[in-house]
């Protein structure tokens, strides 16, 4: 099987290596520094999923898609942060010869709203999501370390397509040693995700501590249950569901069992801000502000930590 991912950040780095640990080649598309690194190095993986090494000659990778020529691939899979959807559709639509196929594209990001952009470059069936409740970390440009592992990754299309076809994925990733299933419900993992996400990555960035740490102080509690109540209004609003019935019912799982088993685990928005890049903030509490606004519900839990991301993320430097 053929597999090009756009996108060799940590969760670019991470899924091609439960692949190419079955055999399967993998085609990274990434920054020019990050192709470097593989090219000399080859992939390696490290953390609680035990280590692997690949060499360079296991894999191929490129700065941009003209290098892939006219190269067919049997998935597409999406590993960009959430800014990046509408330009990574547009390359992905203009710079290959994927408009011509009918390969599955498989969009592995945080956030809500990206599978309805990409829909604006490539038709509904060809579009399909993950969820996925994996922590990777990159320490090196060609070094992605997997910290925690929550729940089986999910595969699903938002637009009833026919997720059969992604059956030969989810093969390739559980035989590479990361449970990985199709649903039919991937609406509602997308936006339990959110539920995860929201309340967690940004205020873990903003108080720079591991997301257990902020399950056991009343003061950052409140402020994830506000937002969590708020993410709920929304999403039902919007005329989506989630496997909970409340927000309440929600919690209850999300302190006695999701939150556990991430105890340790440092939000990918701390590891933005520590290294200066933009984060994913607006496709996650942004997003809950903005339809919030729109749907005059009281969104100011998340609008609060939504501003204090933006301020450490354009702060000047000193």
């Amino acid at each position: 099987m053929k597999v090009l991912v756009f996108g060799a950040g940590a969760v670019g780095l991470g899924l091609s290596s439960f692949l190419m640990q079955e055999g399967h080649r993998v085609h990274l598309v990434g920054k020019e520094e990050t192709v470097v690194a593989l090219r000399k190095n080859g992939l390696k993986r490290q953390g609680i999923f035990g280590q692997a090494c690949f060499s360079p000659q296991q894999l191929t990778a490129s700065s941009n898609l003209a290098e892939t020529g006219r190269e067919t691939f049997d998935f597409y899979l999406v590993c960009t942060k959430s800014f990046d959807t509408e330009n990574s559709a547009r390359q992905l639509q203009t710079g290959s010869t994927l408009a011509h196929q009918k390969s599955p594209i498989v969009l592995c990001q945080n956030g809500w709203g990206n599978a309805e952009i990409f829909t604006q470059f490539f038709p509904e069936k060809q579009v399909f999501n993950a969820r996925i409740i994996t922590g990777f970390v990159r320490p090196e440009p060609h070094v992605v370390d997997v910290t925690v592992h929550a729940q089986p990754v999910h595969l699903g299309s938002l637009f009833n397509g026919d997720s059969t076809c992604l059956q030969a994925l989810a093969d390739a990733l559980s035989q590479g040693g990361i449970p990985s299933v199709i649903t039919g419900n991937i609406g509602k993992d997308l936006w339990a995700k959110m539920l995860y996400n929201c309340p967690l990555n940004a205020l873990g960035a903003v108080l720079q501590v591991p997301y257990g740490h902020l399950g056991e102080n009343e003061n950052s509690r409140s402020i994830m249950e506000g937002i969590v109540a708020e993410v709920f209004q929304v999403m039902q609003k919007l005329g989506y569901a989630s496997h909970w019935q409340s927000a309440g019912d929600y919690l209850k799982d999300f302190y006695s069992q999701l939150l556990p088993s991430t105890y340790e685990h440092e939000s990918s928005m701390l590891q933005d801000i520590r290294a200066g890049r933009k984060t994913e903030i607006e496709a996650l509490n942004g997003v809950i502000v903005r339809e919030g606004r729109n749907l005059k519900i009281d969104v100011s839990c998340n609008e609060t930590v939504r501003n204090q991301i933006l301020f450490l993320q354009n702060k000047p430097s000193v």
